[in-house]
This record gives C-alpha cells, sequence and structure tokens, in this order.
C-alpha cells in the first residue's frame, strides 16, 4: 500500500502545480489533493458495550476525536487513479477516577486506513482494474474491563486487495477476471489470554478466483453477473474461549474454527431507471465447507484436546452451510423526488465466516434519507435493523437495531461543522436468552457527536 501511495504521489508531482485557495483543493495538472482534518468530541451512554445486567455496569465516557485525512484525484486519459489515506485519535476523558473503570484503556492511537481504486486504459478493449484497503480499527471488547486492564479493545488489521484484467469486447460488454487476497489480524487484551505477553487471537488469510460480467443493455442500465472461490485459511484452528460466558458453557476452555472454502454466484439489474429512480437487484446462492480435520489436527498434543473434539450434533465445528443460509438476495431503491432529497431503502441476505464459530448468515434492512437545502445544510438519518445467526461450536441469533440522524452545515468554502445522535441495540434472538446464556452479549448504546472539518 505504501509502494502504490508512492506511485500516486510521483505521479502528482510531475505535472506544474496550480495555486489554490482554501476550499478550492490543490490541483496538480490531472491529479487533485484534497487534505482535510476533522476534529469534535464523541460521547457513548455505553462506552463498553456492556449490558448492564449481569456484574458490568454501563459507563458513560467522552472522547476527544481528531482524523486528517489526505485524498488524491488522478483522472487521466490512460489511467483513472483515486488514493485516500486516514489516521485517527480517540482520547477518552475518565471523569469518575475514583470508580472502577479506567476508561482511558480505550484510549485509541493507531487506527488508520487506506484506500486505492485504480482503473488503468480505461476506453481499450482490454484494461486493469486494481483496488486495495487497508484498515487497523479498534472496538471495545464488550467484556468486564476493571481490575486493572492496561488495553480494553480488540484491534484488527486487515487489507484486502483485488486485481486483474478488465475486457471490453464491445461497448456493452464488460468482464472482469480478478483475484482476491485478504489478510486480517486480529488482536485481544492480554489479560483476556493464557499468555498475557502476546495479544495475538488469531489470523487469517483468504484468496481465490473472481470474475465480473457487465453488460448495459440502456443507456443507464445494466445486467449484471458475479462468481467467486475463495479459501479461508486460519493460523490457529483450536482457539481459547475467552468470553464472559463460556468459562461456565458447555463450551469447555477451546473453541474450534475450522477452515474452509465457499462459493458464491449472484446475478442481477443495476441501473436509472427514471430521472428519479435507481435501483439495484441480484439473487443467487453460495456456500461454505469447513474442514473439521483442521481443527483435529491443531488440538493434537493440546492437553485434554480429545474430549472437547465433538462433531456430532446440529451446530458443531464440522457444520457447513445451510441451503437455506446458501440463498442469496440483494436489492437496493433510491427514490430523489425533488432535487437533493435523496431516500433510499435495501435489504440483503448473505452470509460470511466468523472470527469466533464458523459462519453467520444474516438478513440485512435499512431506511435512510440525504438531504441538501441550498448546498449549506445537510441533513440525515438512518434506521436499520439485521439479525446475526451464528452457526458452529458458539451457536446463537442476535438481533440489532440502529438508528441515526446527522446534521451538518458549510460555514464556508473550507469548514464544516456537524453533530448527529445515535442508539445501537444488540438483543438476544432466541426465546431462552432469559437463562443468560448469551446475555452478556446484548448492549444498548446512545451516542452523540459534535465536530468540525477543515477542508483544504
Amino acid at each position: 500500500m505504501l509502494a502504490l501511495a508512492s506511485i500516486v504521489t510521483a505521479t502528482a508531482l510531475t505535472s506544474a502545480p496550480a495555486a489554490a485557495a482554501p476550499g478550492d483543493h490543490i490541483r496538480v495538472g490531472d491529479t487533485t489533493i484534497t487534505p482535510s482534518v476533522m476534529s469534535g468530541l464523541e460521547f457513548h451512554s455505553n462506552v463498553y458495550l456492556a449490558d448492564g445486567g449481569t456484574g458490568a455496569p454501563e459507563i458513560p465516557a467522552l472522547a476527544w476525536v481528531l482524523k486528517p485525512r489526505l485524498k488524491f484525484d488522478l483522472d487521466g486519459k490512460k489511467a483513472k487513479v483515486g488514493f485516500e489515506v486516514g489516521y485517527g485519535v480517540k482520547k477518552f476523558f475518565d471523569v469518575d477516577p475514583d470508580d472502577a473503570f479506567n476508561v482511558q484503556n480505550l484510549d485509541r492511537y493507531s487506527d488508520f486506513d487506506a484506500q486505492l481504486a485504480a482503473n488503468f486504459l480505461p476506453r481499450s478493449v482490454v484494461g486493469a482494474r486494481l483496488d486495495d484497503k487497508f484498515e487497523v480499527s479498534s472496538t471495545p471488547a464488550e467484556l468486564a474491563t476493571k481490575d486493572g486492564f492496561a488495553n480494553a479493545s480488540v484491534v484488527r488489521t486487515s487489507n484486502d486487495l483485488t486485481g486483474g484484467a478488465v475486457i471490453r469486447p464491445g461497448t456493452a460488454l464488460t468482464v472482469e477476471a480478478l483475484g482476491l487476497l485478504g489478510v486480517d489480524v486480529y488482536e485481544v487484551p492480554e489479560e483476556l489470554i493464557a499468555d498475557e505477553t502476546d495479544s495475538a487471537f488469531n489470523n487469517r488469510i483468504q484468496y481465490g478466483p473472481l470474475v465480473n460480467g457487465s453488460w448495459k443493455f440502456l443507456p443507464k442500465t445494466s445486467l449484471i453477473s458475479s462468481f467467486s472461490y475463495t479459501f479461508m485459511r486460519w493460523d490457529k484452528n483450536f482457539i481459547e474461549a475467552i468470553g464472559p460466558d463460556l468459562e461456565s458453557s458447555a463450551i469447555g476452555a477451546y473453541v474450534g474454527k475450522p477452515d474452509a472454502d465457499a462459493w458464491r454466484f449472484t446475478a442481477g439489474v443495476n441501473g436509472q431507471f427514471t430521472p428519479k429512480l435507481a435501483a439495484a437487484g441480484s439473487v443467487g446462492f453460495g456456500a461454505a465447507y469447513y474442514d473439521e480435520q483442521s481443527v483435529i489436527d491443531d488440538a493434537s498434543g493440546i492437553e485434554g484436546s480429545s474430549a472437547e473434539l465433538n462433531t456430532t450434533g446440529d451446530e458443531t465445528f464440522a457444520t457447513d452451510s445451510s441451503a437455506i443460509d446458501g440463498l442469496l438476495f440483494n436489492a437496493q431503491v433510491s427514490y430523489a423526488p425533488i432535487r437533493g432529497q435523496t431516500l433510499t431503502g435495501g435489504y440483503r441476505k448473505d452470509f460470511q465466516d466468523a472470527v469466533f464459530t464458523n459462519y453467520v448468515a444474516y438478513h440485512y434492512l435499512f431506511l435512510k434519507y440525504e438531504g441538501s437545502i441550498q448546498n449549506r445544510l445537510g441533513l440525515g438519518a438512518e434506521v436499520n435493523y439485521r439479525i446475526d445467526q451464528y452457526h458452529g461450536e458458539v451457536a446463537r441469533g442476535d438481533q440489532n437495531l440502529g438508528l441515526k440522524g446527522n446534521v451538518s452545515y458549510k460555514l464556508t468554502s473550507y469548514l464544516t461543522a456537524a453533530g448527529g445522535v445515535a442508539w445501537a441495540r444488540r438483543a438476544c434472538l432466541e426465546k431462552n436468552c432469559n437463562e443468560n446464556q448469551f446475555y452478556s452479549t446484548q448492549y444498548d448504546d446512545v451516542s452523540a457527536t459534535a465536530n468540525l472539518t477543515f477542508t483544504y
């Protein structure tokens, strides 16, 4: 990613620069450079995402947030390249230092992301495409965080790379023959695992081919299709169980996390059907096959492991995706009744590999409004609902509800003030949730933000 950033920067500097004032961005030949920085305050009513009812109280906290960002956009005849990089700092204030919680163990200084989207020879019969996304993100561990925890966040470092050939045999048909490579590194608070000198929890590498097709049968409407086959390989297939309920449950001291192969095929339509109505929809099928032998092999030599290697029953680490979970559906409709006002709704049914069990099958619904008044006042609101059904040795159902609203005002061409409020809830899906088997995974969190963004 750093090498790619150097290429973008070098390309920009080969042309003569043009003068720019704040808000006009920096233009160097065919390249536009946009630096920005956001600073503000963020409040959470439940900063640790605790359940609030089983010995883990809800702790409110206020944090200062700083997010500088830099964007490069190259629009040339032979290449169109977009690159951006951002860094995030979040510093919490401990307003009650006498309680048992030190919210400063949630401070973040390593959040970072970089994204690249490159399209080479965009008007040729044969071109190339390269997309890359690198991210270091931190989220609360959702576990008891007192008693001297130095760090209370789960840190995920990921990089997803997709690239290959783009073939355009005609003006209407496009075929992409791509390969994908993804790397994920998961780190948890060192106090939660047996070896307190190493925060590494697990690592995953995934790779495989990806083929996309698009046929434009109307000027702004296309038939689309996609096929992928992904190999998912984990560094550890027999991992330590670290959740708050796992020690007292039937899961035991370890959880099986097998390697897997997965494939999926989808087909649908995407287009602008009227000046006010845009829609996209696809249906398909996929499957994930989990290799229980990878767990058995990794557990060999670990004392007491034979008692935990259970592959009988409906939900074990030998569980593959079901036919119902393999049905894929995605639909999204956007309606703009007047200029600057857009209402978007969508539904998605899909499945994906999970870090602590085999896979999660989910349903996701959302409704979103975005509006702009006189190009200065921006308004937004969203409601979303998601059902997660986890399958494998850890089997459970969650329902997630999100509500949020935001407002922004462009004070000048380079300075924007913004604020927002949100409510996030995760609740148990099963009727037996009162038995506390999964109660500690539930939470409610009300948050609010206020910030200023300076864009050069």
